[in-house]
């Protein structure tokens, strides 16, 4: 991560963000990998051809005020701790326009533990069929071996979009956004039934 950090602060870096926020219409999607989206400006930690913009995203975004309109993010915001997600959210109301819309998908481990509760076998079946046992897959969603540092729900995600300055967070559906440009959900029986979907809306 150090290595990408320097890269961040290279003239040459800094060049491109500022190419690629001159767009008619910013949208950022956060921690994208290989699942990139056309229209959107892909920012990742990772070296790879079809990332725009290497960022450390524990980290302030080098982005001015008010240059974003729409953001994005699936099964990311969960791999950063609770005081980095914050920092996060808080950069992410920063850079977006009034208006501006942040979309995060995560994995809804609250309700697998419901689903536990409920004894809802057909439900492990559908959102984490790979597991053997549904504890399996409360365990897999909630720590991916260890490389999951946050457990998110409405509320949580509620108190943290207040702290950082939205004004409003609605809980959203599978490809059910308002905002036709936020219609780029994963698809797919199983990926829904697993995730949470709420956006963020900066007044």
């Amino acid at each position: 991560m150090a290595i990408v950090r320097i890269w961040s602060l290279l003239p040459v870096q800094r060049r491109r963000t500022r190419q690629l926020i001159k767009r008619d219409i910013v949208r950022l999607n956060f921690g994208c990998g290989d699942a990139t989206r056309a229209g959107w400006i892909s920012v990742d930690r990772i070296f790879a051809r079809d990332i725009d913009l290497v960022l450390d995203l524990r980290r302030p975004l080098p982005l001015p005020d008010c240059s974003v309109d729409l953001c994005y993010s699936e099964h990311f915001l969960e791999h950063l701790t609770p005081d980095e997600g914050q920092l996060h959210l808080d950069e992410v109301f920063r850079v977006l326009k009034r208006g501006g819309i942040y979309r995060v998908v995560v994995p809804d481990v609250i309700e697998f533990v419901k689903r536990y509760i409920e004894g809802d076998i057909d439900f492990f079946k559908m959102a984490f069929p790979w597991a053997d046992r549904p504890m399996q897959a409360i365990y897999s969603v909630a720590n991916w071996n260890g490389e999951h540092r946050n457990i998110l729900d409405l509320a949580e995600l509620e108190r943290m979009g207040g702290i950082a300055g939205f004004s409003r967070v609605e809980k959203s559906a599978v490809n059910a956004s308002q905002i036709s440009d936020l219609r780029i959900d994963t698809s797919g029986a199983q990926r829904s039934a697993e995730s949470l979907y709420v956006e963020l809306v900066k007044s």
